[in-house]
């Protein structure tokens, strides 16, 4: 009988957040990925691993470079412990560390004999990540051993490392690299003197490398760095052909290094070239549930998942050629199977609009969806986001759309305006909404439909503000419905009147507007007052999110 056991380390989404610049995201997907093909790449390459039948069951691919998830399913013939995997997760980050800090020390010659900074480095070899093992017993299910991978998660046993002086730039919460960093004593040395000294190894680590990559005025730290060095060919070459390292450079094709980063620059010279840019990420819905499915259907638990995780991967593989197909400048910053982060913009003027970046995603996205043939759906947060909204804050609003898009009933879209002073106004909706024309179907007063002809969106802005401003949504959703018929015609009404169509199915691909009709049930019984309010609300953010989207750019 099969022994499953389940591996993760952490932190991973802090890891990628903590990111300033696309730069920052493809280097922190890039090692994450990178990790995990470390720790798969044991079933494969160890002896004693061979000799327990150890074989991968998820991912079922490990040669993606940018999107491997980062939960590695592992089924033997009999019990191990985390001593056969552990060693090639830390020799992985050790290596990859080493060589970002040589490639400096190398790159950077003027302060050569001056580089007191290893014990830093080693401090983050030793102490940057969290690993977390759990090895079942014989009858155990994949789903119990990822539950004890949970539990073991929550009793957390972190080292924090401790440091002096100046703390980085992008984060705030690590210390500035540099190469005197591990001899700072504040009661010797004047921290003006200090700062001088910072300033000027990055002005000439900006020079050498390139101010488009490390900007003269940042001061990262050394997690930060490594983030932004994995992205240069040079420290691929010098990785990839050291004798220890745990892969090997034609192990892992697909990378992809773009030749630049500087195109996505939302923070243009030119004030009104500045350019708001589409973030959307998004995963699968109740995976859990269609794998528990296919189990109770007759398949044997860890072939349905490797065959799950295998179709996922492969179409997370595809999807950045699905974008570039009409959107050349955007990129995918990871898809690991069905868990995906992208960004859509355009460099160049006409700069890309909100309602291009919506119809690629209902109908280009949606459409290449199933061409996985696993029976999920998708729940997706899209963020057209202001140029001046700090990256950080935008990686976190597109997590939080996602969320609302799964708290809302799942199998929809979120989507979020995102301003510069950080408020934001969001609108989620079913897939099959968009798709059937709701946002097409809109009629201004002037007798205008339809997105070519440029409907005026203000008429129907205007009376949702100055019914609000009256209190006229409250306790009926007669006003909503009237509104709703006067710029959507008769048959939108008496769809969006329908209560038919306002919950969720038992058929998955039946999704109401407002998702699952317990969520608005008190013991059993429902809460129409609740109903009518989350109707009314429906009809006043599609009135202030559709003004943004098709009228305001």
């Amino acid at each position: 009988m099969s022994i499953y056991a389940a591996v993760t380390f952490a932190p991973v989404q802090g890891f990628i957040s903590k990111s300033r610049k696309l730069r920052d995201l493809y280097g922190g997907s890039f090692i994450l990925s990178y990790l995990s093909r470390a720790i798969g790449d044991v079933a494969e390459k160890n002896d004693l691993a061979k000799k327990k039948g150890l074989k991968v069951v998820s991912p079922a691919i490990i040669n993606i470079t940018q999107g491997t998830p980062n939960q590695i399913i592992f089924e033997g013939k009999e019990a191990f412990s985390e001593d056969l995997i552990q060693p090639a997760f830390d020799e992985a980050w050790k290596v990859l560390t080493d060589t970002c800090r040589v490639y400096i020390e190398e790159l950077v010659p003027e302060y050569d004999g001056e580089y007191h900074w290893k014990r830093c480095w080693d401090a983050w070899i030793n102490h940057g990540w969290e690993f977390f093992f759990v090895c079942g017993k014989e009858g155990e299910t994949i789903t119990d051993v990822r539950e004890k991978l949970n539990e073991v998660k929550r009793k957390r046993n972190w080292t924090g490392i401790n440091w002096v002086g100046e703390s980085s730039t992008l984060s705030g919460s690590d210390a500035v690299a540099w190469y005197g960093m591990a001899e700072v004593n504040p009661k010797k040395v004047a921290m003006g003197e200090i700062d001088a000294k910072i300033k000027d190894f990055y002005d000439q680590l900006s020079k050498k490398i390139g101010n488009s990559i490390i900007d003269k005025n940042e001061q990262l730290s050394i997690p930060e760095l490594i983030k932004r060095l994995i992205t240069l060919e040079e420290i691929d070459d010098k990785l990839y052909k050291k004798d220890q390292v745990v892969l090997k450079k034609d192990q892992l094709p697909n990378v992809e290094y773009p030749p630049s980063f500087k195109d996505l620059n939302r923070q243009k010279e030119n004030l009104e070239d500045k350019i708001w840019t589409g973030w959307f990420q998004g995963d699968g819905d109740g995976i859990g549930d269609y794998l528990k499915s296919l189990v109770e259907k007759g398949k044997e638990e860890g072939e349905a998942l490797h065959t799950f995780s295998k179709a996922m991967i492969n179409w997370g593989a595809k999807l950045k050629n699905k974008l570039k197909e009409k959107h050349q400048d955007s990129r995918i910053i990871y898809a690991g199977g069905d868990d995906f982060l992208g960004v859509l913009y355009r460099h160049e003027k006409p700069y890309l609009t909100p309602l291009e970046g919506l119809q690629w995603l209902y109908d280009d996205f949606h459409k290449f969806w199933g061409t996985h043939e696993q029976k999920i759906t998708v729940s997706v947060g899209f963020v057209w986001a202001a140029p001046d909204v700090p990256q950080r804050d935008v990686l976190a609003h597109s997590a939080e759309a996602e969320q609302s898009a799964k708290q809302n009933g799942k199998d929809r879209l979120a989507i979020r305006i995102l301003f510069n002073n950080g408020t934001y106004l969001e609108w989620v909706c079913p897939w099959y909404c968009l798709k059937e024309g709701i946002l097409e179907s809109y009629t201004d007063r002037k007798g205008v439909s339809g997105f070519q002809n440029q409907p005026n969106w203000t008429h129907f802005y205007n009376d949702v503000a100055v019914l609000e401003s009256r209190h006229a949504f409250q306790n009926t959703i007669d006003v909503a419905l009237g509104l709703f018929e006067v710029y959507f015609g008769e048959e939108k009404r008496a769809w969006l009147a329908n209560e038919n169509n306002w919950w969720n199915g038992d058929n998955p691909k039946k999704t109401g507007i407002l998702g699952e009709k317990s969520k608005y049930e008190k013991q059993g019984v429902l809460d129409q007052e609740k109903v009518n309010q989350a109707i009314n609300n429906w009809v006043i953010n599609l009135a202030k999110v559709g003004f943004q989207i098709c009228q305001n750019f």
